[in-house]
């Protein structure tokens, strides 16, 4: 089960359980580094009766009342693995945009594509986006798409891929696209063709990833359309509730920074290794709230306190 966030910092409290072609593209194109899930201890206690928010699987909503909608399409966070949710909730509390995946043809992520007869550019299946709404409404929003983020005013950005069919052995290039509105135009705001993922918006600033060669992940921001500007190697842990910082983890998952969006300054730094309680490693999809990050780590939760130019591990 997949829990919906809103449009700000919570967009960045999900860890993704990628579903259906995530064998196909999740790990093998677009899984970031360090992607793969770590082992540790599973704890499994009684929780709340009723999910604090509105929560997908499969093809079902389920709201914070437990009331339960049929979506259009079953969920998939295919195509962005553990980067992005794979479902998010406008500001308003309104509409839900979600990620889904039409497969076009099966295949077996334990054999080689050659093993399965199927040759290099053969079409494998389609993301796209499509919206829910409170009205039970549920239409695509775009074909050949995938993560999205919703600003305040209700635009909302995602993936616009340059083919929307995802081929055997090829990258799937798209560009950054935000559009005023679910019915608007679309407007382009990276036009270099890349691997990207739509991160979250934290004001107006549009925050995503480009996945380069050996799954290497870059946070970029954009100030504006076309005004790019790179912000950290590495993945974002969360955004914090005033959208003007962003805690980010090392590739090697073993330190964590907070920086300044509008500036790229680095505010504070921790190495986990050597913190007191030390810690193995450290995970991305978070959650900030108030002066407090919390984040999956090898002991199972971290939680970081956030001060005027620091960074403690409680």
């Amino acid at each position: 089960m997949k829990r919906v966030f809103g449009a700000r910092g919570a967009a960045a409290a999900v860890v993704v359980v990628a579903g259906g072609a995530a064998a196909i593209v999740g790990v093998g194109v677009f899984g970031a580094h360090g992607a793969a899930p770590r082992t540790g201890p599973l704890s499994v206690h009684a929780g709340l009766k009723k999910p604090p928010g509105a929560v997908v699987r499969g093809t079902t909503l389920v709201d914070e009342k437990g009331a339960r909608s049929e979506l259009g399409a079953s969920v998939s966070g295919s195509m962005m693995g553990p980067l992005a949710p794979v479902a998010v909730r406008s500001t308003d509390g309104k509409l839900i945009a979600y990620n889904t995946w039409q497969e076009l043809r099966p295949v077996d992520a334990d054999k080689s594509f050659s093993a399965q007869g199927i040759e290099k550019g053969a079409a494998l299946g389609v993301p796209s986006l499509r919206i829910h709404d409170d009205q039970g409404q549920d239409f695509l929003l775009a074909r050949g798409a995938y993560s999205a983020a919703w600003r305040h005013d209700g635009a909302i950005a995602f993936v616009q891929g340059v083919d929307p069919v995802f081929r055997a052995s090829a990258a799937y290039d798209g560009q950054v696209v935000v559009r005023r509105g679910v019915h608007g135009r679309d407007v382009t705001w990276m036009s270099a063709r890349a691997h990207y993922v739509v991160y979250a918006w934290a004001g107006d600033r549009l925050l995503f990833y480009r996945i380069g060669l050996g799954e290497k992940t870059e946070l970029l921001v954009a100030d504006a359309p076309g005004k790019i500007r790179s912000l950290a190697e590495g993945t974002a842990i969360a955004v914090s509730p005033d959208a003007a910082r962003v805690a980010i983890l090392s590739e090697d998952a073993t330190s964590v920074r907070v920086l300044d969006i509008a500036s790229g300054r680095e505010q504070s730094w921790i190495d986990v290794t050597i913190a007191t309680p030390a810690l193995r490693w450290v995970a991305y999809s978070g959650s900030w709230v108030g002066d407090h990050i919390v984040a999956p780590a090898s002991a199972g939760l971290a939680v970081f306190q956030v001060g005027p130019g620091s960074l403690t591990l409680e």
